[in-house]
């Protein structure tokens, strides 16, 4: 259950220790506190409420929810997000198939939670 746990709060602890130690600060939170322990905890009260992303794989996510169904796949380190695939068969695809080849030039993922979207 250890796992599972750390898994599900990777991405807003990736975000947290960019706000900390990279000078990470999203537009939508409003000024950033100039202290370094008021800014934490003024990330950590906006992340609480964006959309839960669910584990698919190593780093690989989804959202969970409402409104999620066929969201791409996404790749996250901390605020460094990219799209992994269209939709979850589309990752499974870019990911494990070996005979994949070259990627269609019209792979155009779309995210549609709020938040992770604005940092792709």
């Amino acid at each position: 259950m250890d796992s599972l746990r750390r898994q599900l709060d990777w991405p807003v602890e990736g975000v947290l220790l960019d706000v900390e130690h990279n000078g990470f600060w999203y537009e939508g939170w409003g000024e950033r506190p100039s202290a370094g322990t008021a800014a934490l905890a003024t990330a950590r009260r906006y992340l609480a409420q964006v959309p839960v992303l669910v584990p698919v794989y190593a780093h690989r996510y989804l959202p969970a929810g409402r409104g999620s169904f066929g969201h791409p796949v996404l790749s996250m380190w901390q605020t460094d997000i990219i799209y992994y695939g269209l939709d979850l068969a589309d990752y499974m695809h870019q990911e494990f198939d070996e005979a994949r080849g070259e990627v269609d030039e019209s792979w155009n993922p779309q995210a549609a939670v709020s938040f992770w979207r604005d940092l792709l």
